[in-house]
């Protein structure tokens, strides 16, 4: 049987100049078997967020440069919203002003990246919109790696 091993760190965008306090975990590191489910957690308890955002960004093929941040999708409320290419084994539950996960099914080492939790205001014209302003702080890191026995 593989494991699969994933470490992740706290990242989060807000689009306010205001500090919001986003907790995310699980901290760190966890090993889990191949092809299971893990979960992304984040939480925020300020009322005017009533969007949450997830992002996934990958190291560049071949050892190149950063690759461009990629929406997952998004939480309004109680609604998820995803991009069609994470549709497949990807979901947000939850709801957007309190707590919310990331859930991937069927984790794969492909899923090595970055995950980023962004709590927004507002929507936009799309609900799938990046908000303007966004404030980062350090990276969430997915790393996924089979380790056979």
């Amino acid at each position: 049987m593989s494991s699969v091993i994933l470490l992740f760190s706290l990242s989060v965008l807000t689009d306010s100049v205001l500090p919001l306090e986003i907790q995310q975990s699980p901290p760190h590191q966890l090993i889990q078997p191949e092809q299971e489910e893990t979960r992304l957690k984040c939480h925020h308890g300020d009322n005017n967020y009533p969007y949450m955002l997830w992002y996934q960004h990958k190291a560049g093929k071949g050892g190149g440069g950063p690759r461009a941040m990629e929406l997952i999708g998004l939480l309004h409320y109680q609604n998820p919203n995803l991009e069609k290419n994470f549709e497949a084994r990807f979901n947000i539950t939850g709801h957007s002003k309190r707590n919310a996960e990331l859930v991937i099914s069927e984790i794969k080492p492909t899923d090595s990246a970055e995950y980023f939790c962004a709590a927004s205001r507002h929507g936009a014209s799309s609900p799938l919109t990046p908000p303007q302003k966004l404030k980062l702080t350090p990276a969430s890191n997915l790393n996924c790696v089979i380790k056979r026995k």
